[in-house]
């Protein structure tokens, strides 16, 4: 045990050491001094002569030539200097260790060498360029010469190396806003991917700095119904094309339904499903007559609207569907009130004509679902699932068309699984619509050649979006997690602390007292890293939780550095130039609307 008197025993101790070391210096200047000016002599007996020459001014420590005058002042200035400038470097050198300990670039060094986090090796066996080439020759079989780009993805560098995931590897990315997920490792993905890619988000930041370079490889569109990106050539989409098919038309109307608020809700589950039905029936009584969007939107604001669509269903569509959408349109006005709530709901954004307008392609316009899964196109989702003129539910139900497309063909091809693979770069995902094959596809997608990226800012956006279940499937599931600093809920932050495993630290404690001192050594078992320092990671280091692997701390790049950079960015200044204009465009076209109405009043 410490006790009070080692910290008198150890200053006594510092205090010795100091005496020594200035006793050495100011020794050091006087024999030096006495040399220069007596040109002999000036050998000093003990080490403690120099400050007895400056302290009582005894020069008797020195052999001396006789004769000479020791000059004693300038001893005493020279050493008070040394000592001084000592004193200086010491304090400054300590200031400097202080302000490294609590340093990111200390904190950061002190994780790559800690036991529990993977080494050199283990990066290189199982994450490494090489690695990845090596699964091409699976994943890849019609690729000559591929890049380890072709069947995994860049996360990051550790320990000198590139760290590559496989592409059959589901992956969430979690980090809080701000914490660098677009600039370091979003559209460094964009650009990397070879392949069909679809990627969503509520801004347009990632697309202004990839889409240029995606258009280099591949064809490049962008469905916008609120017209948040300003591209002028932005994808029209219809929600009625192919629902002639009764099994499509059940399976838009429940993608369309579970992206809005009624769908997201947990308590009004009953009814989401009865609205999904009506609306199921509303987009193949569409369909089957050729009336498209218009009649949608029309059948949708009124349910004695939508009586046209039940003739329609009676002639043309899918025997029974009349029927069911008849009894529920002259049945119990509650049911019917609380049914369609719901689809009315989901289909309020074609009131607004700019999004029906996206909504309604013209002759020739149709997306090409087929053709956009054979080469590395892209399509960027864009808009927002909450506020006016949302449109989530409209996204998640495009999303879930191309992803089913790509079942179908992945079942038929070789080895049931896409040849060309097809990457899902979901961000904001859960702010978006609440996609409910997400969960399905996490787990099973990697094996049929659908490589998904879910983005978060934190867990508990996945539970509002989907349930607590389905988010820890979506957690579960994904077999690379990728973590940035910044997080704050303790419980999560708990459950990544658990999941790194622990580590075994030595702590060795020293006791002193009067009848001498001690040592005790002890191995602790304490965790490999702590949730404050998971919390604390700075933007530049992710953290990497892959499959059964250790941890693997990663440096994040950004995109600015990137070999064709320059490249990139000349691109995303000219994409951003011709976004202004747009939206020049638009607040122009606002103001005049605002004139009008004035002028009108």
């Amino acid at each position: 045990m410490r006790t009070h008197g080692a910290s008198w025993t150890q200053l006594a101790l510092y205090s010795l050491f100091a005496i020594v070391i200035a006793g050495a210096l100011t020794t050091g200047i006087a024999s030096a001094t006495i040399t220069a000016t007596c040109g002999a002599g000036g050998q000093p007996g003990t080490v403690f002569a120099g400050l007895q020459l400056a302290i009582g001014g005894d020069v008797s420590g020195f052999g001396l030539v006789p004769g000479c005058v020791v000059p004693v002042t300038l001893i005493r200035v020279l050493a008070l200097l040394a000592v001084f400038f000592l004193l200086t470097a010491i304090a400054v050198g300590v200031v400097w260790w202080l302000r490294y300990r609590q340093s990111d670039r200390h904190f950061i060094n002190d994780l790559r060498g800690r036991d529990g986090l993977a080494k050199p090796g283990e990066v290189r066996k199982h994450t490494s360029a090489r690695t990845a080439l090596h699964r091409a020759k699976t994943l890849r079989p019609s690729v000559a010469n591929p890049a380890p780009s072709a069947a995994g993805w860049k996360v990051g560098r550790a320990h000198g190396q590139d760290v590559y995931v496989s592409i059959e590897d589901s992956i969430v990315v979690e980090g809080a806003p701000r914490s660098g997920k677009g600039y370091r490792f979003i559209i460094n993905a964009i650009l990397d991917w070879d392949g069909p890619l679809i990627t969503t988000s509520t801004r347009n930041d990632n697309l202004s700095a990839t889409m240029r370079e995606r258009a280099r490889v591949g064809d490049v569109t962008v469905f916008d119904p609120q017209e948040l990106t300003g591209i002028r050539s932005a994808l029209r989409i219809s929600p009625v094309a192919g629902c002639e098919d009764p099994l499509i038309a059940d399976q838009r109307g429940q993608a369309i339904i579970a992206g809005t608020a009624l769908g997201a809700s947990k308590t009004n589950q009953e009814w989401a499903q009865v609205s999904s039905s009506v609306l199921s029936r509303l987009l193949h009584a569409a369909a089957v007559s050729g009336r498209g969007t218009d009649a949608l939107a029309r059948w949708g604001s009124n349910p004695r609207l939508a009586l046209e669509a039940v003739g329609v269903l009676a002639n043309q569509g899918t025997p029974g569907w009349s029927e069911d959408l008849d009894a529920i349109i002259n049945g119990d006005e509650k049911l019917l009130a609380n049914s369609w709530f719901g689809v009315f709901g989901a289909l309020r954004p074609l009131s607004i004509p700019a999004i029906r307008k996206a909504m309604t392609p013209g002759p020739g316009e149709q997306f090409d679902l087929d053709a956009f899964l054979v080469g590395s196109n892209s399509l960027y989702l864009v808009g927002t699932g909450a506020g006016a003129g949302s449109v989530g539910g409209f996204l998640g139900a495009v999303l879930d068309d191309i992803v089913e497309t790509a079942r179908r063909k992945a079942l038929a091809s070789v080895g049931s699984r896409l040849d060309l693979p097809l990457a899902l770069i979901l961000d904001e995902i859960a702010n978006m619509f609440s996609w409910p094959a997400l969960p399905r596809i996490m787990a099973d997608g990697g094996g049929i050649g659908i490589s998904t990226i879910v983005v978060l800012q934190a867990l508990s956006q996945a539970e509002t979006a989907w349930s607590r279940s389905e988010a820890d499937t979506i957690w579960s599931a994904a077999t690379a997690k990728l973590l940035l600093g910044g997080a704050s809920d303790v419980d999560h932050l708990r459950d990544i602390e658990s999941l790194l495993g622990n580590r075994r630290i030595r702590n060795t404690g020293h006791s002193y007292n009067d009848n001498g001192s001690s040592t005790n050594v002890q191995n602790e078992k304490v965790p490999v890293m702590t949730l404050d320092e998971i919390r604390r990671m700075p933007e530049t280091v992710g953290l990497l939780a892959y499959r059964n692997r250790r941890g693997i701390l990663l440096d994040l790049r950004g995109w600015t550095d990137r070999d064709d950079a320059r490249q990139v960015s000349a691109g995303k200044k000219l994409t951003e130039l011709d976004q202004q204009v747009v939206f020049a465009e638009q607040y122009q076209a606002a103001l005049d609307r605002r004139g009008s109405a004035g002028e009108g009043n």
